[in-house]
């Protein structure tokens, strides 16, 4: 009997208890009860460029490329957006310059910054570079992740490059209701190949007459990968070398340095020095970022300095350990450097690091 009781009591219990849960919830609000849904807090992409000061020129572009709609639909993708100031380093300044350019080849060039999938930081791994991932234009885009935390007290330095391009911590991994946004310094260069890089900028013109009268300017079109680094035309008249002698100069009474000095036969961004950092060793600077033989002339090396200016030089093996450089000079500005191409990449250079003289084969 006294089992039957506490069963009768124990079945009341639980009835008033579900009672008063039921009067609890029916009590609150429905908008206490939302499923919470991420996108609903989120812009897309047009919309997060049209909407941000940083980006009125990128705004600009895509509407004049037809490229909005595009990007307020469902995705997802991930945009590489370049700043206002990256657009300002290749003189554009207002949003009527985008009318000028030839339409087609606007919206292949932003259709290069743009992935069909989402990319955050965290998706590359941590010091590594070249990893490839294919964008709206069909091409590949190399994506790099420097991660160093250098003391227990210091900021964790998490930045990512994208063809030689920053898109710093602060401002990466921007949250879209279709995708993910990050900035960028540089507006992204290609072209089909390192040739038509080089052919298709009049600055590189006494340059392109050297590499055609040596003989090396059929390479620059190949499949291989190539990397440059380019002296422009200011370089070559400093030192007084006109077209003419370009023209006339025998390549068989040079050493190939000469020329195959600016000629690396692999492929590399800035960026890649940087991730990687200093080779070992007490070179110029206590160890260069990069140092290689001279294809053809290997008793000398290509180097870049590590120092903040990251100086290309030219070293005389036997005196690498000296830390002398032989002759050295400066990249041009970043929008200049890390130009893209299928087979390699072209950086520009404000100097020489040869001249004919040091050059001549007794």
């Amino acid at each position: 009997m006294s089992n039957k009781i506490s069963y009768m009591s124990l079945k009341k219990v639980m009835f008033y208890l579900f009672a008063f849960f039921l009067l609890f919830f029916n009590a609150c609000k429905h908008d206490e009860l939302v499923v919470y849904k991420e996108s609903d807090n989120y812009s897309n992409a047009a919309d997060f460029v049209k909407n941000n000061y940083n980006f009125t020129l990128l705004y600009a572009a895509l509407k004049q490329a037809n490229l909005l709609e595009l990007l307020s639909k469902e995705g997802p993708y991930t945009l590489f957006a370049p700043s206002n100031k990256a657009f300002n380093d290749l003189g554009i300044v207002r949003a009527s310059d985008f009318a000028a350019m030839n339409q087609d080849s606007l919206r292949r060039m932003l259709q290069y910054h743009i992935l069909p999938r989402i990319l955050y930081r965290n998706d590359v791994p941590a010091n590594t570079i070249d990893n490839k991932y294919v964008n709206l234009a069909g091409k590949e885009l190399f994506v790099g992740y420097k991660y160093e935390k250098a003391c227990a007290t210091c900021n964790i330095r998490g930045d990512l490059y994208v063809n030689g391009a920053l898109a710093p911590k602060t401002t990466q991994n921007i949250v879209l209701s279709n995708g993910v946004l990050h900035l960028i310094d540089k507006v992204l260069k290609y072209q089909p190949s390192v040739q038509d890089i080089l052919s298709g900028r009049k600055e590189y013109s006494l340059f392109v007459t050297l590499l055609k009268r040596t003989g090396d300017w059929d390479r620059l079109a190949r499949p291989e990968y190539i990397t440059v680094f380019a002296p422009d035309n200011q370089a070559f008249e400093k030192e007084g070398i006109t077209k003419q002698q370009l023209e006339s100069l025998d390549p068989a009474a040079y050493y190939k340095r000469l020329w195959r000095v600016y000629l690396l036969y692999n492929h590399f961004f800035i960026s890649d020095m940087i991730i990687y950092g200093k080779q070992a060793g007490s070179g110029y600077y206590g160890g260069p970022f990069y140092r290689a033989p001279i294809v053809g002339d290997e008793d000398y090396l290509f180097a870049i300095a590590s120092n903040l200016e990251m100086e290309p030089f030219i070293v005389e093996k036997r005196l690498i350990d000296r830390g002398i450089p032989l002759r050295k000079t400066n990249l041009q500005p970043g929008y200049r450097t890390d130009y893209k191409a299928d087979n390699g990449v072209v950086h520009g250079i404000t100097g020489l690091l040869v001249l004919p003289a040091e050059a001549k084969i007794n």
